[in-house]
């Protein structure tokens, strides 16, 4: 009895655990690729992840060697089997390397896919510390307020020509970000929430700048208010001292208190 026919059973069931961790392999692939291709906007830890665990799937994608053993080890074990068994076998075994072969060009693709998406990903961990910058300048610029005097009116100017300072100073890395996104819109694959992100921060900055600036307007005029009912009101004061000067001298000169004694004689 030969080796083969003496181990027969022992290597049977080894080439179908081979055959099976080969299909499992390939299940496993194809979910990564649906979560992948999924139309859904992972964080970029999702995605990383994703990523990841697909690029470790398809390390070895060609897996040559094992179709080889598969396709030497069925042919001995079935050397001496029926010819149904043999075309049964057989047959199971084409099915599988028919799979593998079509999975082949959409591992590549969806490979091609993964590299623009993580670009996309990375590209809008990028743009959340300038785009939570924004909002915090629209935030100040945009919230009630309600000075109680010109000392609390300037310093709310203070610190909204500091804001700006800040936005002017921001104003080239956002530019080159902005540039950065509509590289990337070119590309007819790009995911949905790539358009949303560069239209984020382009109108954001834009919107931002405009608020800023309008409240620094109001806030100056306020200012000018203020100044403009001091000026007023010390105006007011002066005539009311001049007024009362004048009442003293009529009071001197016709002795009034006398004249209403007069008065009620």
């Amino acid at each position: 009895m030969s080796f083969w026919q003496e181990n027969y059973q022992f290597i049977k069931e080894v080439y179908e655990m081979r055959h099976s961790k080969m299909a499992e392999w390939m299940e496993n692939v194809e979910k990564s690729i649906a979560r992948i291709m999924a139309d859904k906007v992972y964080t970029s830890a999702e995605f990383k992840r994703e990523r990841d665990t697909f690029n470790s799937l398809c390390k070895d994608l060609e897996r040559t060697e094992v179709k080889k053993w598969l396709a030497q080890i069925l042919e001995i074990l079935m050397a001496e089997r029926a010819k149904d068994q043999k075309k049964t076998e057989g047959d199971k075994l084409d099915a599988l390397i028919q799979k593998h072969e079509e999975l082949i060009p959409n591992v590549t693709k969806t490979a091609v896919m993964v590299d623009l998406y993580w670009k996309c990903y990375a590209y809008g961990d990028e743009l959340k510390p300038h785009v939570e910058f924004l909002d915090g300048i629209m935030l100040s610029s945009t919230r009630d307020i309600a000075p109680s005097c010109i000392e609390n009116v300037d310093e709310l100017i203070e610190r909204q020509e500091k804001s700006l300072s800040q936005l002017d100073a921001k104003r080239n890395v956002v530019t080159e970000l902005i540039a950065k996104g509509k590289v990337i819109l070119q590309n007819p694959d790009k995911p949905k929430f790539l358009e949303g992100n560069v239209k984020r921060i382009e109108e954001g900055w834009d919107d931002t700048k405009k608020k800023a600036q309008d409240r620094l307007q109001l806030l100056n005029e306020t200012k000018d208010a203020f100044i403009g009912y001091a000026e007023k009101n010390e105006t007011i004061a002066t005539e009311f001292e001049i007024a009362e000067e004048e009442i003293k001298k009529v009071k001197k000169i016709f002795n009034l208190d006398a004249a209403n004694a007069d008065l009620k004689k």
